[in-house]
């Protein structure tokens, strides 16, 4: 077991670095700026699953809230919050944050029913009664919620015309101290609480929960420095050494930010020795083992064969930081640093310390945890005097992302958090190459942490950071994804009312809410449920968009230029720069089997720049095909009004398919294309259909043609044409409604074999 210690001392040059433009933020609270308009009204900062994080992670009172929403139903707080913000378009941090400067609400374990009541402190004021009737008909929760976000809203609507409304560039007299607001936000915050103490909690309030925060275990440096720091418990703990940080950390993996963000975090004890060192200190030796020393027993030093040059003699003050651990006995009893062991008979690999066993899902953990040992061989046997410990999980500071999704996080202490959205990834300086890729097995294993936010929408340059991320694990860009078991797609998702529910055929019993069965050739309906009433399409509005297209005279060639101002869609996963330009018929091959937003817009704009109108031929093509309870109000799917039924939709689909444009492209596994004009050298663009079925082996059918969708609202929807291999026969079958999201295809699967074993 005796390990070099130089051979681990492998030292790396920092090469890539990532100019960003950064919110700089000030230091010390400026009453005439209090928050940008950007930041008030970006209501896309955090989605309905991204609300309940927040609030469960900071064991908020209001996690398990539920009460009646302003249409009388009953919703979680942070569905109502999220409807809210919506809505209106003002930003769920606001109102967070009003709540807790209001009431103390937001972090409060125990709320009263006055708190609850009167949230945002709307309609209250000093010279008021809460039991006005005019200030009663603004009691509870949800009308607070809704108030207090709206009336933002009705201040931007209405500053010019309204003449009480604070105004920026005007100076005021605010509890003596002028100030002249410098932004309409600010203006307005002034004017919903006229009174500088109130607003400087909330600056406070704002600037402690979603001031821009590395997660621990993110390396960083300054732009303008050669230091590179470890995040560690909130504090910027300095490395000494490349061979300091080398033997921790992959060095790819530092992030380049403003020294001004940097000078925000307490500066932490450095980091000076590698790691694994042997110390030394009077006569007593240690194992530094990441911040733990482990103590070597008496005697038991020279049982190791160490050479004297790997020992570091250190002084009491050098160590004096470090907790002490476990001790180290003889190399027969313990391996210091544990061992890597593959099962012979098995080919499992497992991190054996002490005397347990610790499963290694992911070869990919070896590299990453254990980069310091080797495989060794075992046979089975060697298992058996062991117990079994926990599986191995990625360590902090890991960007993770699971096959069959595109979410993205990051590992702390732990946990995965959230990355929300490109500009927040782009933003904190990662970068798309150092996503490690795992199976859903391994991303589950690990709960959910709180999500990754920015203060302020970031400005990145066009670097190669840019880099395209429609790799074969692309899949559907989907709407406000679950992160925790509270709210539910269960809780939220559409359902069909109880006086409404219908079945025909035989029975097929499922949770899913909506599905069909029908004949392809003739489209005569053999089994189906809840097939005639309205439910949210999500993306797959996508093929009504594509056959609207195609009719209006679809140029394959036609050349498309990139306008991010024109064409980004909410859930911007195309890998494209501003002034990039591709094909039209490369952009119908990522908005079909990718299922992506924006070029879903793309696609419209080469045809239609006016996208209104081309919505209202949509809505007009689906009436004339006398689908009367189908509705578009945009092209991807991303609004939850675009809905149809799932008898509807089998004519909808039928005809698409049927066009010998889109039915080769909507058949397709996966695609690969370059782009016409590239201007950050990541040209090739690749994606995997959204379907996973399509990828699996042994099934008794052959998936010809499917399209796939996904919203809170509607729940995983899937439409396919599948032929039985037994028999050449096609089928249709569609489903609507799924609850079940980390098991989205299970269902329809299950349904397709029941379907070919009775039809």
């Amino acid at each position: 077991m005796k390990k070099s210690l130089s051979s681990l001392l492998v030292t790396l040059l920092v090469t890539a670095q990532l100019s960003l433009s950064f919110p700089i933020l000030a230091a010390e609270f400026n009453p005439n700026f209090i928050i940008s308009d950007e930041e008030l009204q970006n209501w896309r900062s955090m989605s309905r699953a991204d609300i309940q994080s927040f609030l469960e992670s900071n064991k908020s009172y209001l996690s398990e809230y539920k009460t009646v929403d302003i249409d009388g139903e009953k919703r979680f707080a942070s569905d109502i919050i999220y409807r809210a913000s919506k809505e209106h378009q003002i930003n769920p941090k606001y109102l967070l944050v009003k709540f807790q400067k209001e009431q103390s609400l937001t972090l409060d374990r125990d709320p009263t029913q006055y708190q609850l009541d009167w949230a945002a402190g709307y309609a209250v004021c000093d010279s008021c009664s809460i039991n006005d009737p005019k200030v009663q008909k603004f009691k509870g929760f949800a009308k607070q919620t809704d108030n207090a976000a709206s009336v933002m809203r009705w201040y931007y609507d209405n500053v010019d015309s309204v003449g009480y409304i604070k105004k920026p560039g005007i100076t005021y007299s605010i509890s003596g101290t002028e100030v002249t607001p410098a932004n309409k936000a600010t203006a307005f915050m002034y004017t919903y609480t006229p009174h500088l103490n109130g607003n400087k909690n909330f600056w406070k309030i704002w600037q402690s929960w979603f001031d821009q925060v590395y997660p621990d275990g993110t390396l960083v440096k300054a732009a303008d420095s050669h230091d590179i720091y470890l995040i560690q418990n909130g504090k910027k703990r300095l490395f000494s050494s490349m061979s300091a940080l080398t033997t921790r950390y992959d060095p790819k993996l530092v992030v380049v930010a403003p020294a001004s963000e940097l000078a925000r975090y307490e500066t932490g004890s450095p980091i000076s020795l590698p790691n694994f060192s042997i110390l030394k200190q009077g006569s007593t030796y240690y194992l530094l083992d990441y911040d733990i020393l482990r103590k070597f027993a008496d005697g038991a030093i020279q049982k190791f064969g160490y050479h004297p040059d790997e020992i570091i003699e250190v002084s009491s003050n050098d160590i004096a930081d470090y907790p002490i651990s476990s001790t180290i006995i003889e190399p027969s009893q313990s391996a210091p640093l544990g061992r890597l062991v593959k099962i012979k008979e098995t080919g499992q690999t497992y991190y054996i310390f002490g005397n347990t066993f610790h499963p290694i899902l992911d070869p990919q953990i070896i590299n990453i945890n254990f980069s310091h040992l080797t495989v060794e061989t075992e046979p089975a046997t060697y298992l058996q005097t062991l117990r079994k410990g926990p599986m191995v999980l990625f360590k902090d500071g890991t960007l993770l992302g699971t096959t069959g999704d595109n979410q993205i996080f990051v590992i702390e202490n732990g946990k995965k958090r959230h990355i929300t959205n490109e500009e927040v990834f782009l933003g904190l300086g990662w970068k798309w190459e150092n996503i490690v890729w795992t199976s859903p097995v391994v991303g589950l294993a690990f709960p959910y942490g709180e999500s990754i936010y920015l203060r302020a929408a970031p400005t990145p340059n066009n670097t190669a950071e840019q880099a395209d991320a429609e790799t074969p694990e692309t899949t559907e860009p989907t709407g406000d994804e679950p992160t925790s078991e509270k709210p539910t797609i269960a809780e939220l998702m559409v359902r069909t009312p109880a006086d409404k529910q219908s079945t025909v055929g035989p029975t097929f019993s499922t949770d899913v809410d909506a599905y069909l069965v029908a004949e392809y050739d003739t489209e005569k309906i053999l089994a189906g449920k809840n097939i005639d009433f309205p439910r949210p399409l999500a993306s797959l509005s996508k093929m009504m968009t594509a056959y609207q297209v195609v009719a209006e005279g679809f140029l394959p060639q036609k050349v498309v230029t990139y306008d991010p101002t024109q064409h980004k869609a909410t859930y911007h996963y195309y890998k494209i720069t501003s002034g990039e330009k591709v094909t039209a018929n490369d952009l119908m091959y990522a908005v079909l089997v990718s299922s992506l937003n924006t070029p879903s817009r793309m696609l419209v704009d080469a045809f239609e720049p006016n996208e209104a109108d081309f919505i209202a031929r949509m809505n007009k093509q689906a009436t004339a095909w006398g689908l009367t309870n189908t509705k578009f109000y945009d092209v991807s799917g991303l609004d939850e009004r675009n809905v149809g039924t799932v008898k509807e939709y089998l004519t909808l689909f039928k005809k698409t398919v049927r066009n010998s444009i889109i039915n080769p492209i909507i058949s397709t596994k996966t695609y690969s294309y370059d782009e016409v004009l590239d201007l950050d050298q990541y040209v090739t663009h690749k994606g995997n259909h959204t379907n996973k079925l399509l990828f699996k082996t042994g099934l008794p059918y052959t998936i010809e043609a499917s399209k796939t969708g996904y919203l809170y609202e509607s729940g995983d929807n899937l439409a396919m044409v599948v032929k039985r291999n037994s028999d050449g026969k096609r089928f249709i079958v569609i489903t609507m409604g799924n609850p079940d999201r980390a098991n989205r295809f299970a269902e329809p699967d299950r349904l397709t074999r029941w379907a070919l074993s009775n039809f």
